[in-house]
């Protein structure tokens, strides 16, 4: 079995680091991950017609938009603006990974332990604009 979900028009959002709000409680630290994991839902819940269960490999390609200071005044991406999103603020890989297994479980898989092979990428958009912020994931079941 395999799936392709692009989930499009939406940065995709680390998940991980967490801030103290006091009395024991923390809450997640970005504010972009619930609308990001709940796109990541619905697009799956349109591809999947039932749950991958056992062993599987998954594809992760993020395109980011980028930050305004990247743009020079007439609109174009500076020279010195980084080729790609190693920010801290566009998130790491891995925390945004984690974002999108856990977005994907019980709307594509069982459960993000089935993951047996990850591989994943992390690019801008091109600096016309001709392409919105998306994630491409591709689910491979291993039988």
């Amino acid at each position: 079995m395999e799936y392709l979900i692009t989930v499009l028009g939406i940065d995709a959002a680390p998940q991980g680091s967490k801030s103290h709000m006091g009395g024991g409680r923390f809450v997640e630290s970005c504010k972009r991950l619930g609308p990001y994991r709940d796109a990541v839902r619905v697009e799956a819940n349109k591809v999947c017609k039932e749950l991958i269960s056992g062993p599987i490999k998954i594809e992760i390609i993020f395109y980011l938009s980028r930050p305004l200071f990247h743009f020079n005044s007439k609109g174009r991406v500076k020279d010195s603006a980084p080729k790609f999103p190693i920010t801290k603020n566009k998130g790491d890989i891995d925390k945004l990974c984690r974002s999108t297994l856990d977005a994907l479980t019980l709307s594509a898989i069982n459960d993000d332990s089935q993951v047996v092979s990850l591989e994943a990428k992390k690019f801008y958009i091109d600096p016309d604009y001709t392409m919105k912020p998306k994630t491409e994931i591709k689910i491979k079941s291993i039988a």
